[in-house]
């Protein structure tokens, strides 16, 4: 049974303790403060039984019940996940049904129970015991993300097994800190109105921090072991800008984060009067602001926040939410929806980026998945994957500007093949009489040093750029950024970075092609000016961000975004490039630097 320990809210001179500070990182920005709710999910053991020969049947049978059960209850929060965030949050609980289905795991299951006689509870726990181990020991950030919901699948059959219930009460305004959640944790805490989820594991690709920022719930996750420090009567303010969480917080603190809420709020409000508006420098230059989305119902949010387009659109997100391929037709009715949100803008559509931290039960097993199978790799090799995906996006662009990217392209030869694959693509079509695009752009992701210094000769093959900065940063710096014993040498703003984001730059504008970027970068507007003034003329970020952003940009001129550019490029250090942009927000923009300005 999960264990929840909480208390009503205390003022803020009733706190026990003293004030401590926890770092994790944020993954849905928002700012809340209130009391601590300590949950412990399900978590069954069971002790090793054994039964007769002749009651294995029955065992059996035993688990074929649960199965059915666990089912029923999957379509039901299934159906609460489709009616408040539509059908692509629903298909994170289809995967584990999908889980419940697997057949390799019934055979094992029911081999354990005939040929080992043990019970059925025993045989369940040993055999998801075994694949949760591998995947949590996995080197994979996005694999070990995915145990959550193999325990889900795990305590279902469990607890139907043992015949007990779940939790089916919360209070309600809490803060959730849990060691976990998983993604059907969250939803039905969000029925409860929970202000806001702490958690120990899980990071941006995972599946509660997809749900969390879908919801609207402020989250801080990778807090390592900080479920173990709260009891549940304690107050809490969770910032899920900076990813900080302040425990047993003083009466001065609470004032300073209430008054930074407000204030954003009524930034935020503020600056609705942008949305029609150009992000345009005071010297006249406009600079394109796109939308980066995973999810269909961040479609709406296009309009809301004045995006031009979608400059990303991470198609593998579908793909890995529903835990299978998706077939054409479904991709096509999703990238049709995709494009009539965004028009008269592009849509820019990544194909499917697999690999690194984002694995197929398919992929092999690697030391160093971020250096391997992964990306266009993937995709020229299953060219299963990759000739639906090209058809359908083709297919969709009927209805409005479209354009696809390359994911983790590292070689010229792999920019011609999918050239050779999208005439092929097109010749499909043609031959089977369907109505498509025949000239869609195509553009790469310049995420590996080895391209950006080669880069005049991959343009003459490409109609655009799009530097992905995270991956850039880590394959330039040799750190491994999902690694949080290195983390704190992962550096987006180390000067190396910066002077390979100029030399694309330089690069594209040479050959006449847009240079855009759309890593974590874009979406914080300290640093949307060097961005601006580094030659980039196209920024692509979380919706929530794009209005912080335009206001960054139009706050000065490009010419003096350039001469900060080159301050920049001159610095020694990470750190006198992170001092910099701080002093640059807190004397152009000073009403967002109290949010992303951590020494503010």
């Amino acid at each position: 049974m999960p264990r929840i320990t909480h208390s009503s809210p205390s003022p803020p001179d009733a706190a026990a303790g003293e004030e401590r500070i926890v770092e994790g990182v944020g993954v849905a920005p928002g700012i809340v403060i209130g009391p601590a709710l300590s949950f412990v999910g399900e978590t069954y053991r069971v002790s090793e039984e054994r039964v007769d020969d002749d009651e294995a049947e029955a065992e059996i049978r035993r688990f074929e019940q649960a199965v059915k059960r666990g089912e029923r209850e999957l379509n039901k929060i299934a159906s609460l996940a489709r009616d408040k965030l539509g059908e692509s949050s629903a298909e994170i609980f289809q995967a584990q049904t999908l889980i419940l289905r697997d057949a390799a795991l019934h055979a094992d299951v029911k081999c354990l129970i005939r040929d080992e006689s043990y019970s059925a509870d025993f045989a369940v726990q040993t055999v998801m015991g075994r694949i949760r181990k591998r995947m949590e020991a996995s080197t994979s950030e996005y694999l070990r993300d995915r145990a959550g919901d193999l325990v889900d699948v795990q305590n279902r059959l469990l607890r139907t097994l043992q015949q007990s219930k779940g939790f089916s009460k919360i209070e309600t305004g809490r803060i959730v800190v849990a060691e976990n959640l998983t993604a059907a944790d969250l939803l039905l805490f969000s029925r409860r109105d929970v202000l806001g989820c702490a958690i120990d594991f899980g990071g941006p690709t995972s599946h509660v921090s997809i749900m969390a920022r879908a919801l609207g719930v402020p989250a801080v996750v990778s807090l390592h072991g900080f479920s173990n420090t709260v009891e549940g009567n304690e107050t809490i303010i969770l910032d899920g800008f900076s990813g900080r969480v302040v425990v047993n917080p003083t009466e001065e603190t609470i004032a300073a984060y209430r008054a930074r809420r407000e204030k954003y709020q009524r930034g935020l409000e503020a600056r609705q009067e942008l949305v029609p508006l150009p992000a345009e420098t005071k010297d006249g230059h406009q600079i394109a602001l796109r939308a980066n989305v995973e999810l269909e119902q961040e479609f709406p949010l296009l309009e809301k926040y004045g995006a031009e387009g979608i400059g990303l659109f991470r198609t593998e997100m579908l793909l890995l939410a529903k835990g299978q391929p998706i077939d054409e037709e479904e991709q096509v009715a999703i990238y049709q929806e995709a494009i009539r949100a965004a028009r008269p803008h592009p849509t820019t559509f990544r194909l499917l980026d697999l690999g690194g931290d984002k694995l197929l039960p398919m992929a092999h097993r690697e030391h160093n998945p971020f250096l391997g199978w992964r990306g266009i790799r993937i995709l020229l090799d299953k060219p299963d994957l990759l000739r639906p995906q090209l058809r359908a996006i083709l297919r969709a662009a009927v209805d409005g500007p479209a354009r696809i990217l390359l994911p983790m392209v590292s070689t010229l030869d792999e920019v011609k093949r999918v050239r050779e694959h999208l005439t092929d693509a097109v010749a499909s079509l043609q031959a089977d009489g369907l109505p498509h695009e025949e000239d869609v752009d195509l553009g790469i992701m310049v995420e590996v040093p080895a391209v950006v210094l080669l880069l005049d000769r991959f343009a003459p093959e490409v109609d655009f750029l799009s530097i992905g900065s995270n991956d850039l940063t880590q394959f330039t710096l040799a750190v491994d950024r999902g690694n949080d014993l290195i983390a704190d040498r992962y550096h987006e703003l180390h000067p190396s970075v910066l002077h390979l984001i100029a030399q694309a730059s330089m690069a594209g504008h040479r050959h006449g092609l847009s240079v855009s970027l759309c890593g974590e970068m874009a979406s914080n507007p300290r640093v949307a000016p060097l961005l601006v003034g580094l030659g980039l003329t196209e920024l692509s970020a979380s919706p929530a961000f794009l209005l912080d952003v335009k206001r960054a940009v139009r706050s000065c001129s490009k010419a003096k975004m350039a001469a900060l550019a080159a301050q920049a490029l001159e610095q020694p250090d990470a750190q006198s490039v992170v001092t910099l942009m701080n002093t640059w927000l807190r004397e152009h923009v000073p009403e967002l630097a109290v949010f992303f300005d951590e020494t503010a």
